[in-house]
């Protein structure tokens, strides 16, 4: 018997996928939908936001002190002997909404605050400085923020965040209980820090001296810093990191890690 020939024109050849790099390919009525899509997820933001905005003024109506305004919106509050606070945590009121949005400055809710027991998550702030705060018993984060000065701080119990701050001084910082990120920012000087529970990240900063420290239980980042490992004199658990990039070179001025980086551009704005 013959074996009949394939007929090819009539085969089901397999759809190759196409990478598109632009979106050239959508019909009109493809993009309206898009258009239309993205103004809806905008509508929708706005919503939530006034929404969220409208939930919390009803909160923290009539409420101008800073233990009212904390504890209406879960915060608890404790007045130490010396007449500071002592608070559960701090973040924004909101998802969406920040203090400023509710009219509050931040800086008279937090110019009394001397103890976070928890978490402080100070993203989306429009704090440059909390130098009144001295311990933070969780995380502390103030990365992709304004935040120049913590000068007083002297302990962070879990992660501290610092990294991709403006943050310049932490001259009393002597222990941190889990990683410290400083990479990308403009700290010169650790002075005080003795003991860091985890790994220490300086990576692209223009840190030169440590004086203080003395055990660093995971690694030690000093990559694109003025320091080499011979200037780490301190018990470093895991390795100390100090290839140098030839792709981002060290430099005397670090303007160039502000200037010209996308990531920190809001925190010219």
């Amino acid at each position: 018997m013959e074996i009949s020939k394939i007929n090819m024109a009539n085969t089901v050849k397999p759809q190759q996928k196409v990478q598109h790099t632009d979106y050239s390919y959508l019909s009109e009525m493809d993009q309206d939908r898009i258009d239309q899509n993205v103004k809806y997820a905008a509508e929708q933001h706005k919503k939530a936001f006034e929404a969220e905005l409208s939930s919390l003024k009803s909160m923290v109506d009539g409420k101008k002190e800073a233990v009212e305004v904390f504890s209406a919106l879960g915060i608890e509050t404790e007045t130490k002997d010396d007449g500071k606070l002592s608070i559960s945590h701090y973040k924004q009121p909101g998802k969406l909404v920040s203090f400023k949005d509710l009219g509050y400055d931040e800086n008279e809710l937090m110019k009394d605050v001397k103890e976070i027991k928890g978490n402080a998550d100070f993203k989306k702030t429009s704090l440059s400085a909390i130098d009144t705060l001295e311990k933070v018993g969780g995380n502390v984060d103030i990365s992709f923020t304004k935040v120049k000065s913590m000068k007083n701080l002297k302990e962070v119990g879990a992660i501290a965040q610092f990294n991709n701050s403006l943050i310049e001084e932490l001259p009393n910082l002597k222990t941190v209980g889990a990683m410290a990120e400083l990479a990308n920012t403009r700290v010169k000087e650790l002075p005080a820090l003795e003991v860091v529970n985890g790994n220490l990240d300086l990576q692209n900063t223009p840190i030169e001296k440590m004086p203080a420290l003395k055990s660093v239980k995971g690694d030690v980042n000093i990559i694109n810093t003025k320091m080499t490992e011979k200037d780490v004199t301190a018990e470093v658990g895991g390795k100390v990191k100090d290839k140098k990039d030839p792709v981002i070179p060290v430099k005397n001025d670090y303007g160039y890690l502000w200037d010209n980086s996308d990531r920190v551009a809001h925190n010219k704005q």
